[in-house]
């Protein structure tokens, strides 16, 4: 046989190709090592190519099926791509030390090569070192121990040694990224941020509307509060790994056709006189019973105060709202006056994962309206589709009314309690009624008290306790809103815009 061609025969391609996953496995580890789950991991240009390639029907197809284990499966998906790429990049490398018959050259090229592809997704050349090293050091450590096994590229090699410096590696790289995994936790941006005015505790204002809430809240067993803590607080975006946006890189553009464009910075806006007000979000894709749906806190502006100093055009009947991730979304004129531009979420500075510096906040519409990491309010005379219109969906309106049963709670007296939570959007929801018998009768439960002020866009909580008189019930729930509408019963799925029906649920005395 020719000897290059011998030095290429499939069984030493096959060690060289597994030689190959284990160092693209350490440069992966290595980046986020350096870098967290930020942009300059080398996980996060893949996850974004992802999102923007997957076509709309796979998307929603995932979407169905997956709920919220979407966003896992789509980074873990993200990660493959990268490991299988870089694979192919080291693989090369060894192939060409072969063919060259230069010990150690594949040492250099895999470290190299690694580090430009890195470099290239990400565009930025120091963090990309973090993986073309252990991409090369790992290449390196085989290289070495199969020499001195004797396997240099200079010797006969027989594939038994390789193996072994191989295995070797590999079992060397998953314990080294196990730490590449702490360390890069602890280089993750962390989510506790600190308070508004930079105290230990809420503002004033935001802690009076944090203790009313608190006051006027139901015990519910493994439900919430009227208030969602921010770690429990849902979220929701087209992102992988969150952008991270500094306060002072931050401005808003007020853009389109207004008299007068301009920029407003994250300093200029704290600067304006702001609302603090209770709002509650629920994502268009929650399923009925789903727990995509939470209420805060904001501290923002009114966007009618930008308008009034923007003098938007009368034919601008919508708006394009931009966002630093490339995301954007449509919203009528009619909704957008009377949005927030947020900075703040329960009296804290508003979190990266929610946002940060800040974002749009709609009330009484889906969840996908309230832009985050806003960067550009683009006055238009017509509609034009936003990116989830782009793929299938329709939740820019007012969001459709649901009680939810998260809590039942069987007490010692045989009594059982069922509850949960209530929301109408902006009509708010005046009383909720339950059924112990599939729906054949109802009662009236007990509702918390409304939360002051306005807009009215809150949920309320909910119960009613029971004596069984059989061995399960079927209980049925259903929101009546403030101007006397009853919930539909009529049952639809969430796309395209927004589950409908009656939540019911099948309770063991």
């Amino acid at each position: 046989m020719i000897p290059f061609l011998s030095r290429l025969s499939s069984a030493r391609a096959t060690w060289r190709m597994l030689t190959a996953t284990i160092a693209a496995v350490g440069a992966v580890a290595g980046s986020f090592a350096y870098a967290g789950l930020t942009p300059q991991f080398v996980g996060e240009p893949a996850a974004t190519f992802v999102v923007d390639v997957m076509p709309a029907a796979i998307v929603n197809a995932v979407l169905d099926t997956l709920g919220s284990l979407a966003e896992p499966a789509s980074f873990l998906l993200a990660l493959t791509l990268v490991t299988v790429g870089l694979s192919i990049v080291v693989f090369g490398a060894l192939q060409l030390e072969a063919v060259a018959d230069v010990q150690y050259l594949a040492v250099s090229l895999s470290g190299g090569l690694v580090w430009l592809v890195t470099a290239l997704a990400t565009g930025v050349p120091v963090a990309a070192v973090a993986a073309g090293v252990p991409a090369a050091t790992i290449v390196g450590v085989v290289e070495v121990a199969a020499a001195r096994d004797p396997l240099s590229v200079r010797r006969d090699r027989t594939v038994d040694r390789s193996k072994r410096a191989t295995l070797q590696a590999g079992f060397g790289t998953l314990s080294l990224s196990g730490l590449a995994y702490v360390a890069g936790r602890r280089r993750t941006p962390d989510s506790s941020v600190p308070y508004l005015d930079g105290g230990n505790r809420p503002p004033v204002a935001e802690r009076a509307l944090l203790t009313q809430a608190g006051d006027d809240a139901f015990d519910l067993a493994n439900a919430p509060g009227l208030i969602s803590e921010i770690g429990d607080f849902y979220t929701v975006d087209i992102n992988t790994i969150d952008p991270i946006v500094e306060q002072e890189d931050w401005s808003l553009s007020i853009t389109g056709s207004v008299d007068a464009e301009f920029d407003l910075s994250y300093d200029e806006l704290r600067d304006r006189t702001a609302d603090r007000f209770y709002s509650t979000l629920r994502c268009v894709g929650d399923d009925l019973n789903d727990r995509e749906m939470d209420t805060a806190v904001w501290t923002g502006v009114p966007v009618t105060d930008l308008l009034e100093e923007a003098g938007p055009d009368e034919s601008a009947t919508y708006a394009v709202v931009h966002a630093v991730d490339d995301y954007w979304n449509t919203i009528s004129r009619e909704a957008l006056e009377r949005s927030y531009v947020v900075y703040g979420m329960n009296g804290r500075v508003l979190p990266r994962e929610h946002g940060h510096p800040v974002r749009l906040l709609v009330p009484g519409n889906w969840g996908e309206v309230n832009v985050k990491w806003i960067s550009e309010i683009e006055l238009v005379d017509e509609r034009r589709a936003g990116y989830w219109d782009e793929r299938g969906w329709d939740g820019t309106g007012e969001v459709e009314t649901v009680a939810k049963i998260w809590s039942v709670d069987h007490g010692d007296d045989g009594t059982v309690t069922v509850g949960g939570h209530a929301y109408a959007g902006l009509e708010g929801v005046e009383t909720v009624d339950v059924s112990i018998d599939g729906g054949d009768t109802w009662t009236e439960a007990e509702v918390s008290a409304p939360l002051e002020g306005e807009p009215r866009d809150v949920w309320r909580q909910w119960r009613y306790s029971f004596e069984p008189t059989a061995d399960s019930h079927e209980v049925v729930a259903r929101a009546i809103d403030g101007t006397g509408a009853v919930q539909t019963e009529e049952p639809s799925g969430s796309k395209p815009d927004g589950a409908t029906g009656w939540v019911s649920r099948t309770i063991d005395a």
